[in-house]
């Protein structure tokens, strides 16, 4: 019986996991903001690896997904990542919850992957945070039984975390409150070495990360209809950027339903603290840490601010809202007790206790209710395009090229909205495209305000390309042997005087004109970095693919108990 309930919680999330992926079955690839991906990855770019000039926010990622590229089409990849951890995390949720009935936990699986910050997440670009949410509960699955710990699990679910350095942390997090008990030590040792990558690659940089503290107000939580601030964040809401927030979230219907819900939510805590004190303890600390740095820089931003400017490395508590994950697995258990407890009043009511699915069912359609529109790739904010055929050519032009250097992009700002985008926001898709280090300008435009990059080797660049008297020397200076225009997003906007007499590569009336610089120095990462960064890789690689054999192993063995016991049934 129990097997049967596990399956149908599986089959649930699947089954919601799929109806936000709707429009996902097309060619191309989903392109959002922070969320780009490529049809060929190299493993030769420095930068993916964590040992460029930029701040290695997204390492591991880029080298996990490069890595993985080579034997899985991305196109598939970015698919089976995307709906997987939609899922995952809704299974997860349901296990925190396997001791209650099934209608109970598909209550729980449901609010756990369908709710406001999936939805903006996933609009942002943010996927190593879904996927980060989706381990989350896995974690506290691993570590609550203080007396077997599951290993496998929880190696595997902080590696799942450790795709980029805020998600590392939080999965960390969890890990020691919610398995202090298992000891700390190992927790924090396996923590270490999963998070390796992008520890070891900070730490080589040599430069200490400088992050603008003018960030913390430009990141701050935001309302999202009537119900403020307060009911944006109290329902897993309120990211800083306005444009990603679901349109059926500023509307009156969805803020009643919301206080509905968190009404719900709000009753199975009391009932839930009247049974299994052990989950809430460490879930309601982690839920209000989260809640404490999603509101951090909306209520006291001065403190946030001058934090960051002593600490630059804090910048990463910039973007408040993303530790909402920490809370998430909290509001799915308690909206789930929260069913539990209504389904039994009507239950009593009617003097029937197969009413209890009744009110069970109506606080499982709470969630989906409420947010009509994380249905059908987010509203179809999320839809599959496929790159012009310039881009590829000019990815072989950059390829054969014998001219020594990187290459720049141009226009040198971070986000465009390309016309084959459907005119949506992306971050400069060159940045990965090409088979060489590229630099681009990580200075954020927020909300009208312009944050100071954290790349001194952009930095650099910018100036270069400001000066009226500016000259393609002092590019190669900086390294740059080839530049790429972009004709869509460079507009009617004149070339910067530092490319003036630059070489024209390729046709002249193609999306991306390619531009030579001769003399470009080469900039190569030193020795040691690459000696560091290597081994810290290796370290988390091992780490998983031991993990790996051991789930692969215990796997095998449970088909041939299965195997066996149906022989054994069968007389034979």
């Amino acid at each position: 019986m129990q097997r049967w309930r596990d399956l149908l919680v599986v089959q649930w999330s699947v089954l919601l996991a799929l109806v936000v992926a709707l429009p996902w079955r097309g060619p191309g690839f989903l392109l959002s903001y922070d969320m780009v991906w490529i049809p060929s990855w190299t493993l030769d770019r420095h930068d993916f690896w964590g040992i460029g000039t930029a701040v290695p926010r997204a390492v591991p990622s880029d080298g996990v997904i490069a890595a993985l590229s080579q034997v899985v089409d991305p196109v598939v990849l970015q698919r089976v990542l995307l709906v997987g951890a939609i899922a995952l995390g809704g299974v997860g949720a349901a296990r925190l919850v396997d001791h209650l009935g099934l209608g109970v936990r598909l209550v729980a699986a449901t609010y756990a992957l369908w709710n406001p910050f999936v939805a903006e997440r996933l609009v942002l670009g943010q996927w190593p945070v879904v996927i980060a949410l989706a381990c989350l509960p896995w974690i506290v699955v691993a570590v609550r039984d203080p007396r077997n710990v599951r290993g496998v699990v929880l190696t595997l679910a902080l590696a799942g975390t450790a795709l980029s350095v805020a998600t590392g942390l939080m999965g960390l997090l969890v890990a020691l409150v919610a398995g202090w008990r298992s000891g700390v030590l190992r927790i924090v040792v396996l923590g270490l070495a999963l998070n390796a990558p992008w520890i070891v690659a900070t730490f080589a940089r040599l430069a200490p990360v400088d992050s603008d503290p003018g960030g913390v107000r430009a990141f701050a939580a935001q309302a999202e209809g009537p119900l403020g601030h307060v009911g944006a964040l109290a329902s897993l809401g309120g990211v800083w950027n306005t444009e990603v927030v679901p349109t059926s979230r500023t509307t009156a219907v969805t803020a009643v339903l919301v206080v509905v819900l968190l009404l719900v939510v709000a009753t199975g805590v009391v009932r839930w603290a009247r049974g299994d004190r052990r989950l809430l303890g460490p879930l309601a600390t982690l839920a209000v840490i989260g809640h404490a740095l999603a509101a951090w820089g909306w209520l006291a931003p001065g403190s946030l601010e001058d934090l960051v400017a002593w600490q630059g490395s804090a910048g990463v508590l910039r973007d408040g809202t993303r530790y909402l994950a920490l809370a998430v697995p909290f509001h799915a258990v308690a909206l789930a007790h929260g069913a539990r407890f209504l389904g039994g009043r009507v239950a009593a009511l009617v003097s029937d206790r197969r009413w209890a699915t009744v009110g069970v069912a109506a606080v499982l359609a709470l969630p989906l209710a409420a947010l009509p529109d994380l249905a059908n790739g987010v509203g179809e904010r999320l839809t599959p395009v496929e790159y012009p055929e310039d881009w590829a050519a000019t990815a072989t032009l950059v390829a054969a090229s014998d001219v020594k250097g990187d290459v720049l992009s141009l226009p040198f700002q971070p986000y465009r909205a390309p016309s084959w985008n459907e005119d949506r926001t992306v971050i400069d898709p060159a940045a990965r495209f090409f088979d060489r280090e590229t630099v681009v300008n990580d200075a954020l435009t927020v909300s009208g305000a312009t944050l100071a990059g954290e790349d001194s080797r952009a930095r650099d660049v910018a100036a270069v390309l400001s000066d009226p008297a500016g000259a393609p020397a002092g590019l190669a200076t900086l390294g740059i042997g080839l530049v790429v225009v972009d004709v869509e997003a460079q507009g009617d906007t004149p070339l910067p005087a530092a490319l003036t007499g630059a070489r024209e590569l390729g046709p002249a009336d193609s999306d991306l004109r390619l531009l030579a610089i001769d003399g470009a120095r080469t900039i190569t990462p030193t020795e040691e970095a690459e000696v560091a960064v290597t081994a810290a890789w290796v370290v988390a690689a091992l780490t998983v693919g031991v993990a790996l054999l051991l789930a692969a192993a215990r796997g095998v063995g449970r088909l041939r108990g299965l195997a066996a016991t149906g022989r054994r049934a069968s007389g034979g």
